[in-house]
């Protein structure tokens, strides 16, 4: 696929050239945050963002133009050369290829409301757990809340690992997981070990997926009465976080057809 002709290139061949030294911040939760921005690596997925959301990109980064002729790259589309050196340090995978820049806005609120359907409500902190539910929230039709103590999914293991699906759902920002059970009036039901068996239960129409955090769990204080639990051969103590609400969000899937 050929290159279009009206994109500008910005050549950078200085380690402390300001727009490269925030890109190397880009790592960390805070880099992010701060300069509104966050990088993501891998070919196939380059090519799906490019494609399905040109506008969440805020620009290509590369050591030739010869390496964007096989991406559907669009007019306008900033593109930044680096020397080989200098596009090692940001590419922490190794691909070797392009990376995209992409904008990272702060997420919106959540409203507050479960709305019909399922809406899973996370605090995952590991970036790699939240990357794959992010992945399997979209390909299952749910909306995604991130609870105050959740990472953020921008970070570079959560993007490897979610892809463009992190813009194919709904993500907002919720509160804190303690306060999260305050809500008693909302249709929220935790997965926990104590809980009932989540293959028996019946599922309102709208439904709030609650997901304990990796190590602690659940809050103390969360309702013994909304919390929902994945039967587990006595010997296993627990099931890998991202697994158990893939596992949950097909229970609910499967329950819409019996």
């Amino acid at each position: 696929m050929p290159l279009p002709q009206n994109y500008p290139i910005t050549l950078i061949s200085s380690p402390q050239n300001p727009r490269y030294k925030a890109w190397l911040r880009l790592t960390e939760a805070k880099g992010i945050k701060k300069h509104g921005e966050a990088i993501m690596a891998g070919r196939k997925v380059l090519a799906e963002v490019l494609q399905q959301f040109p506008q969440r990109v805020a620009g290509l980064i590369a050591t030739t133009e010869a390496e964007l002729e096989h991406l559907p790259v669009p007019s306008g589309m900033p593109v930044f050369i680096t020397t080989p050196p200098l596009f090692a340090e940001l590419d922490i995978y190794g691909t070797k290829g392009p990376l995209l820049l992409l904008h990272a806005p702060p997420l919106p609120e959540w409203d507050g409301t479960v709305p019909e359907g399922l809406t899973l409500f996370l605090p995952f902190q590991n970036p790699i757990n939240l990357g794959t539910t992010l992945r399997s929230a979209a390909a299952l039709g749910a909306s995604v809340v991130l609870l105050q103590e959740a990472a953020t999914p921008y970070l570079p293991k959560s993007l490897r690992a979610s892809g463009p699906a992190l813009f194919q759902t709904p993500v907002m920002q919720g509160p804190p997981l303690a306060r999260l059970a305050e809500l008693h009036h909302l249709p929220l039901f935790a997965l926990s070990p104590k809980g009932s068996n989540i293959f028996s239960f019946a599922f309102p129409k709208a439904v709030g997926l609650v997901a304990g955090m990796e190590g602690p769990g659940l809050d103390d204080h969360w309702p013994l009465d909304k919390r929902l639990s994945i039967p587990m051969q006595p010997q296993v103590e627990s099931l890998n976080a991202a697994i158990a609400v893939a596992m949950a969000m097909a229970c609910l899937e499967a329950c819409k057809y019996n």
